[in-house]
């Protein structure tokens, strides 16, 4: 039997080269054969669910399912125009074509910002419809900041702005924390015997990456600082001596401008320096503080008043228009056997001549009003009822406990667990105050409360864990409503699932003192047995 001989390598047969596989479209399937044009259009009039259902299927999709404008589309549709609608007067002054979603000619109201960054940069509109979606459902990641080992007394002053959280008080001195990092980017000391006694952050379009900061103290004195985000430190820019009039409230600060009210009432709005060229106005301001000598640093001041009428809560707000700065203030005003409403000033100020040119008041009816007179009927009630006589426990219970003014909306806190906005009409004739809306929905007492121009307002309760946004933007347009219960808010509430599983129970329990917001955060001030937190609500 012959052997068999094994073939060499040189005498195989040449291998055949590999086919790759070829994909079978499903007879079914009508769209893979579509262009990415024609798919996004399709892809335009799905409703919210469908669209995310449609980034599940292929990479493809998506992309496509992701694409800007059809976001920015859906953030028009549910968060732009029903504002647009309910603001007075919009839908009758613009034609229809301005109240639909068009890339050129839609109506955005003060978000215009994110449609024409000036950044340069391009608006992730599906990140920014999550955001709102989050912020009208109450969904965030809760995370906590320690700030202090024990209580300070009085208590820590808190602002934030620009993402960074500022705080003040006497043992700890100025600091300031990255609430993106949850990281101390600036500490700085006070002079012996300094109290802090109220805050202020200048909000005007600031230098980039650096913000200015007014603190008021309990010798009646004052004194500005600057932060470099940057280079990470506080900068003294001018101290202002300390007064015989007594302790400071409240404080306002838009450079160069500072407007202070003492224990006693007494109003007084500073200037800092003489005003610059226009087109030095924003650049000089930080530099003049620097170059100057101290000694040539001295404020003038442009007016004082003292009030007889107000009573604490105050709020005070620095404001302007192209040719004038309104110094406004917000008070609390007793009212004869009707118990306590709000009132306002504003005084006006000539930008180019720094005098003063106007001043007036406005204040509102209080809740349960009734004329004295039994042949009158009341202009707020429509009742001609008379009321001679009010409990003290009735009194007690319209004073507020707390005032947040950003022109145009008053928003005031009641030991009845309720809350009260008022609409502020300022025009160059006439100030006014609208009747107070009254805000059910907290089930305990509320310790603080934060509004906006836009009319979003948030509120804390005072122990507990209730905390509730508020859009109140047309709240006060109806003469017909004048309660609005907790349809109109939503309470806050911490995802179920969460990556920092320690902050599960962060804003639980302990007595809150301060709360304030911006786009995508709120941070409430908390004490904790002898400590201290600042308690982040992230909405991103």
């Amino acid at each position: 039997m012959s052997s068999k001989r094994r073939r060499s390598s040189d005498e195989r047969q040449p291998s055949e080269p590999l086919l790759k596989r070829v994909r079978t479209r499903d007879h079914l399937d009508f769209l893979s054969g579509l262009s990415d044009e024609l798919l996004i259009r399709i892809l335009h009039n799905l409703p919210l669910e469908t669209l995310l259902l449609c980034q599940q299927i292929s990479h493809r999709f998506y992309i496509l399912a992701g694409d800007s404008q059809i976001w920015k589309n859906l953030y028009y549709d549910r968060f732009v125009l029903p504002r647009a609608l309910r603001i007075p007067g919009i839908r009758m002054s613009h034609t229809d074509d301005v109240l639909r979603f068009s890339s050129r000619k839609s109506k955005w109201l003060d978000e215009n910002s994110l449609v024409n960054r000036v950044d340069g940069k391009k608006t992730n509109w599906k990140r920014q419809y999550r955001l709102r979606h989050n912020w009208s459902n109450g969904a965030c990641g809760i995370q906590e900041i320690r700030v202090a080992d024990q209580s300070s007394i009085p208590s820590m002053l808190v602002k934030l702005a620009e993402r960074v959280v500022v705080a003040a008080d006497k043992e700890r001195g100025l600091r300031a924390w990255d609430t993106k990092e949850k990281v101390l980017i600036a500490t700085c000391g006070l002079d012996k015997d300094i109290v802090p006694t109220c805050l202020a952050i200048d909000d005007q379009d600031s230098v980039e990456k650096s913000l200015e900061i007014s603190i008021g103290f309990l010798d009646g004195g004052w004194a500005i600082w600057s932060l470099d985000i940057t280079k990470r430190e506080f900068t003294q820019l001018y101290k202002h001596p300390a007064s015989s009039n007594g302790r400071l409230s409240a404080v306002a600060f838009a450079n160069p401008y500072v407007l202070t009210i003492t224990e006693g009432q007494l109003l007084s709005l500073y200037t800092l320096k003489s005003k610059p060229p226009d087109h030095e106005a924003a650049e000089l301001v930080k530099e003049y503080f620097v170059s100057q000598p101290k000694d040539t640093q001295q404020p003038h001041l442009l007016a004082s008043l003292k009030s007889h009428t107000c009573w604490p809560p105050l709020s005070l707000s620095l404001r302007s228009t192209s040719t004038t700065l309104i110094a406004s203030i917000a008070y609390s005003l007793p009212t004869y056997l009707s118990g306590y409403t709000v009132g306002l000033q504003e005084l006006h100020l000539d930008l180019s001549t720094s005098t003063i040119t106007l001043s007036r008041l406005a204040s509102a009816l209080p809740t349960g009003f009734h004329s004295l007179s039994p042949s009158s009927s009341s202009p707020s009630s429509g009742t001609s009822s008379p009321r001679t006589d009010l409990r003290n426990n009735e009194i007690d219970t319209t004073r507020p406990t707390n005032l947040s003014y950003a022109h145009p909306y008053i928003l005031a806190t009641h030991p009845d667990n309720t809350l009260t906005l008022y609409l502020c009409t300022s025009t160059t004739t006439s100030l006014s105050l609208s009747r107070g809306t009254k805000l059910w929905g907290h089930t305990s007492s509320i310790s603080s409360a934060d509004i906006t121009a836009r009319g979003k307002a948030v509120s804390v309760s005072g122990r507990g864990n209730e905390m509730r946004v508020w859009e109140l933007e047309g709240a006060s347009a109806s003469s017909k409503r004048r309660r609005w219960d907790a349809e109109r808010s939503v309470r806050v509430q911490q995802r179920e699932k969460d990556d920092d599983h320690e902050s599960d129970h962060a804003a639980e329990d302990g007595k809150k003192r301060w709360v304030g917001f911006d786009d995508e955060i709120v941070i409430v001030l908390a004490e904790k047995g002898d400590g201290q937190a600042l308690v982040v609500y992230d909405f991103t």
